[in-house]
């Protein structure tokens, strides 16, 4: 489904990515973690070439994307669906609107845009929202139309930098949720891109950990599940007991 086969990236004299190779198989939940500036966020951009190797090969969905022209690019780039930390809305378009742009970018039919539209809020439970703008929802409301947006072309694939990283646990819950469903009704291969430790372990099958722009290790794991990311005001209470019994020994 998804491999990178020896691909760098540097900015300037920095060397951000170096030499990794990685396959991910299709219908996976693979998790990228590693500290900031571990070259996660880039190595993701790197699947559906945002961000051009220095060196390398990328293949998506069977297609080497490095060897394809601008035009097969964008072609290839609809079975892509990105997510991202900051929702990436545009403020003067209507919910629908902003799903709407993502079909007509892609020269979608326009007697069948609507039904695609209304069909995928009400996926993501946003169907009541139409005609409301973002700066009338909340983050967790605006990342559920960010989805909505990656989900309109009948993507493969859907790659996720940091989407719950500026959400608060209870509503990080549903959105993962939402991305689980995804998966399982879909079939969607997701990567998704996290430095929360409990947001990776919550839903993936495989997890990569990236160090200095190198992949550390990539092991199998079995998805806890979302639940217990719904922290209550008793959980952040014990937390903070507990690093004081730390402190005191």
């Amino acid at each position: 489904m998804i491999k990178l086969v020896n691909v760098s990236k540097s900015f300037s004299q920095f060397k951000v990515i170096k030499s990794v190779s990685l396959t991910i198989d299709k219908g996976e939940v693979h998790g990228i973690i590693g500290a900031s500036g571990a070259g996660k966020s880039t190595l993701l951009r790197l699947v559906n070439l945002l961000e051009l190797p220095d060196q390398g090969e990328v293949e998506v969905n069977g297609q080497k994307l490095t060897n394809l022209s601008s035009k097969e690019l964008r072609r290839a780039r609809k079975s892509i669906g990105m997510i991202f930390q900051h929702f990436n809305l545009l403020a003067n378009k209507t919910v629908y609107e902003n799903v709407a742009v993502s079909l007509e970018l892609a020269n979608y039919p326009k007697k069948e845009r609507r039904d695609r539209i209304i069909e995928c809020l009400q996926f993501v439970g946003l169907k009541d929202l139409i005609k409301q703008y973002p700066a009338q929802l909340s983050g967790g409301q605006k990342q559920r139309v960010a989805i909505a947006r990656a989900l309109a072309n009948n993507p493969q694939v859907l790659l996720c930098d940091e989407p719950t990283s500026s959400l608060d646990p209870n509503i990080s819950a549903e959105i993962l949720g939402v991305l689980e469903n995804i998966n399982k009704v879909l079939g969607v291969t997701i990567v998704i891109v996290s430095h929360e430790m409990e947001v990776i372990k919550s839903i993936c099958n495989r997890v990569t950990v990236m160090a200095n722009g190198e992949i550390y290790d990539t092991v199998s794991t079995e998805p806890i599940g979302i639940h217990h990311i719904d922290k209550s005001p008793s959980y952040f209470v014990e937390q903070l007991a507990k690093a004081g019994e730390m402190d005191d020994a």
